[in-house]
């Protein structure tokens, strides 16, 4: 009887852990979203001149951390072309989120899992112009999305995701001196840029 007792509590034991086990070590992820936000001025006149919105491409690297957890390292990239207009002409401006963070689920679901996803690293901004030099600044990202499996090693996510820049309000953003054109003097509004994105993604996972 002691024996039978034993062996139904190592049973026990054993289940949540083979659970554990059968989580997903390496998770990948390819987005599909629309970004806007970002405001900017110019400096002598204080015109806004704010960046356009437009579709944006990610990509998510995931790896599971903490025994029995369905928790990720994430690192997290992000693509947008936009334009921006210095009152005389429209210039290509491509912007760019490359974080490192993690993932955490929240709630009880079935069919779906919520998450929290949160990142810090750089944003660059670079620009077509002739006098644009690219800028490199470090950032900061929230986003809350939930995962609809479609398989074992196959899910469908939506996602939100904001991502707040530090900038020098003072400093061009497109060019390293202002030369007197309308495009170098575009600066940001504040302290920070502000953009927020929509995605939706298929995930994979080994």
């Amino acid at each position: 009887m002691t024996l039978k007792i034993l062996i139904a509590i190592a049973a026990l034991v054993a289940a949540p852990l083979a659970r554990a086990d059968d989580l997903p070590f390496l998770q990948l992820a390819a987005y599909g979203g629309y970004r806007g936000g970002g405001g900017l001025e110019d400096s002598v006149s204080g015109d806004a001149h704010d960046l356009d919105d437009g579709t944006s491409l990610a990509l998510a690297l995931e790896f599971r951390y903490g025994k029995g957890e369905d928790r990720y390292l994430q690192l997290w990239y992000s693509r947008q072309g936009s334009s921006v207009n210095d009152g005389l002409a429209d210039h290509d401006v491509d912007i760019e989120y490359l974080h490192f963070g993690g993932t955490v689920p929240f709630g009880d679901y079935e069919k779906a899992q919520a998450y929290l996803a949160l990142g810090l690293g750089a944003t660059r901004f670079s620009a077509s112009g002739a006098d644009a030099t690219d800028l490199t600044r470090f950032s900061g990202s929230l986003g809350v999305g939930i995962a609809m499996p479609v398989s074992k090693h196959a899910a469908f996510r939506l996602e939100a995701r904001g991502y707040l820049t530090l900038v020098d309000s003072d400093t061009s953003i497109f060019c390293g001196s202002d030369n007197g054109s309308g495009f170098c003097r575009i600066v940001a509004s504040g302290s920070t840029i502000f953009q927020a994105e929509v995605l939706a993604g298929f995930a994979v996972s080994f």
